[in-house]
């Protein structure tokens, strides 16, 4: 869903984009997990997206029943240094998912409405 949003990034496992595409089809039978990383194209983006959703929760923690969003460069990167950050895929813009048991269609329409606020 987010790889057709004008000007978000996605970063997943699962997607046949991903370097780790074929592993995941191999090990984890093309299930790549809960946990999705987006680029927003900005902090300011970012935040704004975070702020818009109505589904998500703001919270670091993962595993969670309902779906939760971090910016992990303000929170819990925020001691890394920049190059630290990079090599771990994060960014200014980025934003982590973990995706909860929310009705998907509920989280989709949701995550939609925010990005067209972008």
């Amino acid at each position: 869903f987010f790889d057709s949003l004008y000007n978000i990034e996605v970063n997943y496992p699962g997607l046949p984009s991903s370097p780790y595409y074929d592993l995941v089809q191999k090990e984890l039978s093309g299930k790549g997990g809960a946990i999705v990383t987006i680029r927003a194209g900005s902090r300011e983006k970012a935040f704004k997206l975070m702020d818009s959703i109505k589904f998500a929760f703001i919270a670091t923690n993962i595993g969670d029943v309902r779906t939760l969003v971090i910016h992990p460069a303000s929170t819990i990167y925020t001691h890394n240094t920049e190059e630290q950050c990079v090599s771990a895929g994060v960014y200014d813009d980025t934003i982590r998912l973990s995706v909860g048991i929310e009705d998907i269609d509920d989280l989709i329409e949701d995550f939609r409405q925010a990005a067209e606020n972008l």
